[in-house]
């Protein structure tokens, strides 16, 4: 498997090959035909053949026709402390694990029992609410205790 993606003949292969050509009787082709031909000494020899020359240093480089020179932007340290959440995509759907949404729920005041106000919006819209005490007996009103007679 690793010979047929890369090429390069490993070394069982090499040794299958030559005891196929040494007991085997049959004519097979030299090991240099079982490798790519990008692996070859000759390839590589003829690859580099080229001469390269080095280029010359900065002195002489042409002037460039660049009307100013181009500088980093100033550094600035941000005011506050830094964000941890990333910022969301414009249409990313905002999704909390461990808070419930409030979106259909309908509050109700403790105080007057009434939907749609907190006991601290509550202006008295439907009177004081009764609530059982502990004995379970007696009933008083929230705020104010009712004496034992």
């Amino acid at each position: 498997m690793y010979w047929e993606l890369t090429g390069i003949v490993c070394s069982h292969a090499v040794s299958a090959i030559w005891d196929k050509i040494k007991y085997g009787g049959k004519k097979v082709p030299d090991i240099e035909a079982w490798v790519h031909p990008v692996y070859w000494l000759q390839t590589w020899a003829d690859m580099y053949s080229h001469k390269i020359d080095p280029i010359n240093g900065k002195s002489m480089w042409r002037k460039s026709a660049c009307p100013f020179i181009l500088m980093p932007p100033k550094h600035h340290i941000q005011v506050g402390r830094p964000k941890k959440k990333r910022k969301k995509v414009v249409g990313e759907v905002v999704t909390t694990g461990k808070n419930l949404s409030r979106k259909y729920i309908t509050i109700t005041c403790s105080k007057c029992g009434n939907k749609r106000h907190n006991q601290r919006s509550c202006k008295g819209q439907g009177g004081e609410r009764e609530r059982m005490s502990d004995g379970g007996n007696e009933v008083q009103k929230k705020g104010k205790a009712v004496a034992d007679g």
